[in-house]
């Protein structure tokens, strides 16, 4: 695999079309995530400073490789792929010698089994849907004793637009994560019984204050994350952005959760770090 160059491993592989949704969303966003992403960076650091990946390191939705190039620039780490869906977000990133791009679902990972010494991936896997499925290929590619560091927005977030528990978003709650990755004896499960050791995880809280309702809509849309399954849209006022009738209710929703020190913008992460056995 070339460092540098971007390989595009969904030719002939047509996209689910929740995977088009996301694909578009990034795509539009390739160009504003950067400046509205301190968030983020602030949950990046957080992971950098617990990881110790070495050797081949797989992060999974890259974007636009800013944790990539954190890790690839360390002595103990050989190369880094790293891949993510959405082919314009990876294009943004500037080349570095140990990284090569790849433009992939992680729910397809195009690696062959047990070829990767650690899995990192932030602010990512809440777009899959599926966490059984991406515990599942993480564990067929990554080899035994390897590390995986994760970083994974949760139900709870963006509260003012979906309430404490996170109704009608996307995100999903701590459970469903910490499941997919826990032990298990069922043999129709997709994972093997014992197949991660969870060596830490915590929930961290990441916010910003925004002084308008205006101010926070445009910061979420820069950021991307208004994509939502067909399954979840409807016609409501509350459901969406569409409309002026849907715009006026989340203004207000927004105002009325404002605090002294503005609207906050609240990111839950999960925090996790595993050992694949």
């Amino acid at each position: 695999m070339e460092p540098r160059s971007t390989q595009r491993a969904l030719s002939g592989q047509p996209l689910s079309s929740w995977q088009s949704t996301v694909t578009r969303h990034f795509q539009r966003a390739a160009t504003t995530y950067a400046n509205v992403s301190e968030l983020q960076q602030a949950s990046m650091n957080d992971l950098l400073a617990e990881c110790r990946a070495q050797g081949l390191v797989l992060e999974l939705g890259a974007g636009q490789c800013h944790l990539a190039s954190a890790i690839a620039a360390r002595l103990e780490v050989s190369s880094l792929v790293a891949l993510d869906i959405s082919e314009a977000m990876l294009r943004t990133a500037p080349p570095q010698a140990k990284v090569s791009r790849v433009v992939a679902s992680a729910l397809a990972i195009p690696l062959i089994d047990h070829s990767v010494d650690a899995i990192v991936s932030h602010f990512a896997l809440h777009w899959c849907l599926a966490p059984a499925a991406v515990a599942a290929e993480m564990h067929r590619i990554i080899r035994r004793d390897g590390s995986v560091q994760l970083a994974i927005p949760l139900a709870g977030s963006l509260a003012p637009l979906h309430g404490e528990q996170g109704d009608g978003a996307l995100l999903l709650p701590l459970n469903e994560w910490q499941q997919a990755f826990a032990s298990r004896a069922d043999s129709a499960s997709p994972i093997p019984s014992s197949a991660w050791a969870c060596e830490h995880d915590a929930v961290k809280t990441y916010t910003r204050h925004f002084h308008t309702a205006s101010e926070w809509l445009s910061y979420l849309r820069a950021m991307g994350v208004t994509a939502k399954p067909k399954s979840q849209q409807s016609q409501s006022p509350q459901s969406g952005l569409a409309g002026k009738q849907g715009y006026q209710y989340l203004i207000k929703r927004l105002e009325q959760a404002a605090e002294p020190a503005g609207i906050p913008f609240t990111f839950k992460v999960w925090h996790a770090q595993f050992r694949a056995l």
